[in-house]
């Protein structure tokens, strides 16, 4: 598209659409804009280029392995750390403003780490978990990111400590729960604002590494189930109404829907969960337990609703109520519920099938208001959820249902093509 627009330049300036020097400047923005596009593919292929080398060595040096003498081990081990450092050293002296540089040497470095670490357990007999692999490898890889200020780096090790986690908190069935996750995420939050939020430098590294961490904490806020498991959904309806809040502080807003993680993992989770919680058995089973106080659940629970609270009050100090997304106050409505339902299981659901009712009916009209497609879709498709939801715990007929699935068929259709016509009218 750009060198077509460029092509056309001289013919806009002889016909005095545009004058010299508007297009000098139009021809100098996609020159730079195509130079920034040259500059993350040699960034990407930096990336590949160093983990492709990491892997060869690794596989030559594997085929070997039972031939070479201790000391040939032990060397191979420190190698790859060695030509890591000594390039991380030229790059902060000499490439320090160069991305493919920092991002190469980040990932090379990473992975030495591990197989240094790998490889000195394995010559000298060293016993351990892979929870404490990964644990040390990870408190080791923390400064490559700061020293280099390696976005990929800082991925690789949300995605290193998620995976810590999720090997102490589910695979292990231990009591444990993964305490030191929440200390290595903390240590990698400063990284991620003061690279991106404090200098507002919203890419797509920053984009990248918000859905990680979005996802990271969703994923690994379950390692604190207990005996209290039930209450663990206050703390996960807190958490997605503290992303969606999130998602409209300026901090963290971005201008597309699909790039606003916090937004999308937020409202996702929303819905999903009040889906789930949407068929009996649950408030069933909650009316048969008790709620033990004092549990890590509650904790926990306790602790994400403050931080969704005060979350909220700052942004109600500069919008007013009714502008703020409806889910945001998601989690002031479903923890009084949640405890309706431990008395009154029926009327619990039954209010949750009308809350999730309500967010679609919120979601269509601002899909409706914002001229969004993506956003009308996606409240139809709650709507959608719901009735395949009820679909197998209702008694209604087949032929009611068939005309309740026909009904949100032509509702697509309805709502689509009037928003299409709309966009035709003010086109």
């Amino acid at each position: 598209m750009s060198k077509q627009i460029l092509k056309e330049l001289p013919d806009l300036v002889h016909a005095e659409v545009i004058d010299e020097a508007t297009a000098q400047r139009i021809r100098a923005y996609y020159l730079q804009q195509s130079a920034q596009s040259s500059n993350r593919l040699f960034i990407v292929f930096g990336i590949l280029g160093a983990l492709l080398v990491g892997m060869g060595i690794v596989l030559i040096v594997a085929h070997n392995w039972d031939s070479l003498p201790k000391r040939i081990k032990l060397a191979i081990g420190f190698l790859p750390l060695l030509i890591g450092q000594v390039t991380a050293a030229y790059v902060i002296i000499r490439k320090m403003e160069e991305k493919a540089w920092k991002e190469g040497t980040g990932v090379f470095l990473f992975f030495a780490i591990a197989i240094s670490i790998s490889i000195i357990s394995q010559v000298y007999h060293i016993e351990g978990d892979l929870d404490g692999f990964l644990f040390i490898w990870m408190c080791l890889a923390l400064p490559i990111v700061y020293v280099l200020r390696s976005a990929v780096t800082s991925m690789l090790y949300v995605i290193g400590i998620t995976w810590y986690a999720c090997e102490v908190g589910y695979l292990e069935n231990s009591d444990r729960y993964a305490l030191a996750y929440w200390i290595l995420l903390a240590l990698i939050l400063p990284f991620f604002y003061l690279e991106y939020l404090q200098t507002s430098l919203k890419n797509n590294f920053y984009y990248l590494l918000s859905w990680l961490l979005a996802a990271s904490v969703t994923i690994c806020l379950g390692v604190f189930v207990d005996d209290s498991e039930m209450t663990i959904v206050i703390a996960y309806m807190s958490l997605f109404s503290a992303f969606v809040i999130m998602s409209r502080m300026r901090l963290f807003e971005t201008n597309r829907v699909l790039t606003n993680a916090f937004l999308v993992i937020g409202s996702f989770g929303i819905i999903t969960l009040l889906l789930m919680l949407s068929f009996d058995w649950f408030w069933d089973e909650l009316k048969q337990r008790e709620v033990i106080f004092g549990q890590p659940e509650i904790t926990v629970a306790a602790i994400l609703t403050m931080l969704a609270s005060y979350l909220l009050f700052q942004l109600l100090k500069h919008h007013q109520w009714n502008t703020i997304n409806t889910k945001s106050y998601a989690f002031i409505v479903f923890i009084p519920l949640f405890f309706v339902g431990t008395e009154l299981p029926v009327l619990a659901q039954l209010i949750t099938n009308l809350l999730i009712l309500l967010f679609a009916i919120y979601t269509i009209r601002d899909g409706a208001q914002r001229n969004h497609l993506g956003i009308l879709n996606y409240g139809l498709m709650i709507i959608t959820g719901l009735i395949f939801c009820r679909f197998f715990d209702t008694d209604f007929s087949f032929v009611f249902r068939g005309l309740l699935f026909i009904g949100v068929g032509i509702g697509f259709f309805a709502a689509n093509y009037y928003m299409i016509q709309k966009r035709k009218k003010q086109a």
